[in-house]
């Protein structure tokens, strides 16, 4: 494969693999695209960091397929047919973004809502840095539990159409996943999912494009 700084060979679908994977970080179930490994690094940090197209389109259809198998679960538990899937985004630092000059997480959830219009997507950017955090990738287990701990709240203007229809009761055809790139050691995610679960909503699953398999990096 060739460094992050060039386009995405043809052999990076094959070496990814093509089986969504579910695993778990605590109660929250993870619905994956792919195992985390060399691979999905380097596509995670061409598109994250130099913009890169073909490493996006790889990870979206990691983030398919993670996806397809949490509407398939999660319509047998729940019996729903054609529901609405609500996509809630994990926000990147707002300076790593003013960096960057885009929001990576908002370029695939994009990106996979323009691929499938046949389903039925609303997209809510609700979530927002409630303090200053640092970069996880060099923290442990604890340090990232420590950092993201209590990170995230609910913009204002969403709370009351959270609350009128997205709750367990109001919305009964709709199912909601939380989106990442990468699950590690689930910090991250657990501490949108308390941010929602405050509002009373219940989180259906996590979709990433890869994880690890357990909580180690």
């Amino acid at each position: 494969m060739p460094d992050a700084t060039s386009d995405i060979c043809l052999n990076c679908k094959r070496i990814v693999g093509t089986e969504a994977l579910v695993n778990n970080r605590g109660a929250l179930k993870i619905f994956v695209g792919s195992k985390y490994s060399l691979v999905t690094s380097r596509l995670i940090l061409g598109a994250k960091e130099r913009n890169q197209y073909l490493a996006r389109n790889v990870l979206v259809e990691c983030l398919e397929r993670a996806l397809a198998r949490a509407t398939k679960q999660s319509s047998i538990d729940s019996k729903l047919r054609n529901p609405t899937i609500v996509l809630v985004p994990i926000p990147s630092r707002k300076a790593a973004d003013r960096v960057r000059g885009f929001s990576h997480i908002d370029l695939l959830v994009a990106q996979i809502a323009s691929d499938n219009p046949q389903i039925n997507f609303r997209i809510l950017n609700c979530l927002f840095h409630t303090r200053k955090i640092v970069d996880q990738s060099t923290l442990n287990i604890g340090e990232r539990e420590l950092n993201m701990n209590g990170a995230f709240a609910i913009k204002k203007r969403f709370e009351n159409e959270i609350l009128k229809t997205l709750t367990s009761n109001a919305n009964p055809n709709a199912l909601i996943f939380i989106v990442d790139d990468l699950v590690t050691t689930g910090s991250t995610v657990r501490a949108a999912n308390m941010a929602l679960n405050h509002l009373g909503v219940r989180v259906n699953g996590v979709l990433a494009s890869c994880a690890t398999d357990g909580f180690s990096h």
